[in-house]
């Protein structure tokens, strides 16, 4: 591993979300109502997991001092993610360049109105289908990386392609359901890393983060968010220095603490 063996635990749960995946549409019709809803949450927990942690932290900070094992993880996880990783890749790049200003096509602001942000579950719930998707598969062609976008693609082509062989019910009713609720819950993750922020032009005050420890070691310091957006290329391991550094700073800018993590922002 480049960084830390700690990576190893996000690349292994990739591998069980896979593994869950095919042993789940191989079993499904034999199992009853009440296994399969059982299985539903639990792939659904890895379903917003490995976008929101795994992948996220993977972008910034390849795992592999490799980049042949790198291109191997994101060629495997895009099975996963039902999308090309490199699509979320310079969609998430996006985001950090705008800060969830209008600029920002996944902005909590860009449909809100009256200069306000948009209600949370419209916003989760469209999302997908129009936050940037198209932008992203275009600056992946412009910038050189045609192939990667062809072949993680093909990868996604083909898990679908084996899912719809092996039931076509599954698929539809498990798996097309399944998708939409991944990317709802990882809309929702965005949204609230970002509802109550100071001042989105400013670096020290444009996210908001959450210090429940064992919150960030679950979710290997995702709630440093702020921290985050202040340094993107630092180490998950590395955020409570940035914090420390930037403390000063982020105070002058009124930087929101959250009380409770983004998935139930909505209770605060």
């Amino acid at each position: 591993m480049k960084h830390t063996w700690k990576d190893f635990i996000m690349v292994s749960i990739v591998l069980i979300q896979w593994i869950s995946y095919v042993a789940w549409v191989t079993h499904f019709e034999d199992l009853g109502s009440i296994a399969n809803a059982a299985i539903f949450i639990f792939m659904l927990f890895l379903a917003y997991y490995n976008p929101i942690v795994v992948t996220h932290n993977f972008l910034h900070t390849p795992f592999f001092k490799s980049n042949g094992l790198n291109r191997t993880f994101s060629l495997f996880n895009s099975m996963n993610m039902g999308l090309p990783q490199i699509i979320y890749k310079y969609h998430h790049l996006n985001h950090h360049r705008h800060n969830n200003s209008l600029e920002d096509p996944s902005s909590t602001f860009l449909f809100g109105k009256d200069g306000k942000q948009e209600h949370w579950i419209k916003y989760c719930a469209l999302s997908f289908f129009r936050d940037g998707n198209l932008k992203s598969w275009k600056m992946a062609v412009d910038k050189g990386d045609s192939f990667n976008l062809c072949c993680e693609l093909g990868m996604v082509l083909a898990f679908w392609t084996f899912l719809l062989t092996v039931s076509w019910k599954f698929f539809a009713f498990i798996y097309v359901p399944l998708y939409f609720c991944q990317w709802f819950l990882a809309h929702l993750e965005n949204y609230f890393e970002h509802y109550m922020a100071s001042d989105p032009d400013n670096k020290y005050g444009n996210s908001v983060s959450v210090y429940h420890p064992w919150y960030n070691v679950f979710m290997f310091n995702e709630g440093y968010h702020q921290e985050h957006h202040i340094s993107p290329q630092v180490h998950w391991s590395k955020r409570p220095e940035v914090s420390r550094k930037f403390q000063e700073q982020m105070k002058a800018a009124k930087a929101y603490r959250a009380k409770m993590p983004p998935v139930l922002g909505m209770l605060e």
